[in-house]
């Protein structure tokens, strides 16, 4: 557990590189564009932070109310597929780079994230050599309508390097910064054909590492990014801001950046994002870490630590007064997730957790599941375990009244788990998912499988 700052700043270096998200630090901004609201969905989302924990003034949508109480996965008629949207209302709508250029924002590691008080999804994606589309988008919850609210750089602005969504971004004069410049901070003649309308970064991978406050999306994975989805402009861009306030509570941090793997649980009653600390793939171990963050200010204000030892991607969750933290141990190729452990919200206290009962497992190298997803329903917490096709029309439900222990590393709280089936769907099999989000106003999930498909829902 013990590393030197020099090779936590290598291993983040490597890791940006390798996926198209470093360069020099910057000083960021937003352009001037203005909100390119293309959809039935409307412009900006709320203004308001997601602290505010309230049903925003929104009431359940008909969609929602005529979802059969205890029935399975339904496809929403009424929606449509996002790639297929988003081809259509994109400005250009061609030019974007890599395998998947506009599907990528939502199939390609990444998860949107939801403003509770406005009940709305924004999605920003794609990155590494997925996609090069650096859009935001929302969806409204209620009418089920996308829309475009802070645009994508036009292809016409990549400079001849950026030729793959992973390139970095090099002007012909050597120039680089991080980001798309515009022609106020390019000053080289060579450089000013590729000069952006405004500044914005280059699409990325998020996990679950996003947060909705102050009417923004803030990325909290690799240099901070902020979107403000009501003027249509980034900000904050290419900055490592958690690097240097986490050498502070240990200086073996090493200043690295939140990199793969990240996953935020953002509290609707305090606003807080709560976010798992990890800074490498191999080598940095901290995932028993967990960071309290303001992501409105993006400050860290607390590292909680727990003692277990985690390989692998933890579900973290906001469950009442406690934050839930689980971590997945493996056996002959199967990932199970049998442990984890809370954090008390007010007196950051942990106590460790044991599962028993029936417990969701996967193959231990899936390549549509990383980890499991987890929810709160006001009572319980439900895994999801979607990348086994016997377990996709079924929760496993967590009782979180303990059955016995002392909540001690060698005497943990044991919680029961039962693996509650629902009717057949014949949901497709989702892309990479990380989180699943309840709209307790609403009482249901709103679930997007992957970008060719419809939105699905169900009723807790």
């Amino acid at each position: 557990m013990k590393h030197s700052m020099g090779i936590g700043m290598v291993f983040a270096a490597a890791l940006l590189a390798a996926c198209g998200e470093g360069g020099d630090a910057g000083t960021g901004g937003g352009g001037a564009a203005s909100s390119s609201a293309t959809g039935g969905g409307g412009g900006g989302g709320s203004s308001s932070s997601s602290a505010s924990g309230g049903s925003g003034g929104v009431p359940a949508p008909g969609w929602a109310t005529e979802l059969p109480a205890d029935g399975g996965w339904t496809e929403l008629a009424g929606s449509e597929p996002f790639e297929a949207w988003a081809a259509e209302n994109l400005a250009p709508k061609t030019g974007y780079v890599g395998s998947g250029p506009i599907g990528a924002v939502r199939d390609a590691y990444c998860n949107p994230v939801f403003d509770h008080a406005g009940k709305a999804f924004y999605l920003f994606g794609g990155g590494h050599s997925d996609g090069s589309v650096n859009a935001v988008f929302k969806l409204d919850a209620a009418t089920l309508k996308y829309s475009i609210v802070v645009p994508p750089t036009p292809p016409s602005a990549y400079p001849p390097a950026y030729t793959a969504p992973n390139s970095p971004i090099v002007y012909p004069s050597g120039a680089t910064n991080g980001f798309f410049q515009t022609a106020a901070t390019l000053t080289d003649a060579a450089d000013l054909p590729y000069a952006a309308p405004f500044a914005a970064p280059q699409s990325s991978h998020t996990y679950s590492a996003m947060s909705f406050a102050n009417g923004k999306v803030i990325l909290h994975y690799g240099p901070v990014r902020d979107a403000d989805v009501g003027s249509g402009t980034w900000s904050y861009l290419d900055k490592d801001t958690y690097g240097p306030q986490l050498v502070k509570f240990n200086p073996n941090y090493g200043e690295v950046v939140l990199q793969a793997g990240t996953r935020t649980a953002n509290d609707p009653a305090t606003g807080k994002a709560w976010t798992t600390l990890v800074p490498g793939d191999a080598g940095l171990n901290w995932r028993n870490c967990v960071l309290e963050m303001d992501p409105a200010t993006h400050t860290v204000e607390n590292v909680v630590s727990a003692k277990w030892e985690v390989l692998g991607d933890s579900s973290i969750v906001i469950g009442g007064p406690y934050v839930y933290v689980f971590t997945p141990t493996k056996s002959g190729g199967t990932a199970t997730t049998t442990r984890g452990w809370r954090i008390d919200k007010a007196t950051r206290a942990v106590e460790q957790l044991k599962l028993t009962g029936d417990l969701p497992s996967w193959p231990e190298f899936s390549p549509k599941q990383e980890g499991i997803p987890v929810f709160y329903d006001g009572s319980k917490l439900n895994f999801w375990n979607y990348g086994v096709d016997a377990d996709r029309d079924a929760f496993f439900r967590v009782d979180l009244e303990p059955k016995s222990g002392a909540g001690t590393e060698e005497d943990p709280y044991v919680l029961s788990s039962t693996r509650e089936t629902r009717p057949p769907s014949g949901m497709p099999s989702p892309a990479l998912t990380y989180e699943l989000t309840y709209i307790a106003e609403w009482g249901v999930v709103l679930f997007l499988p992957k970008a060719s498909a419809k939105l699905w829902a169900i009723k807790l």
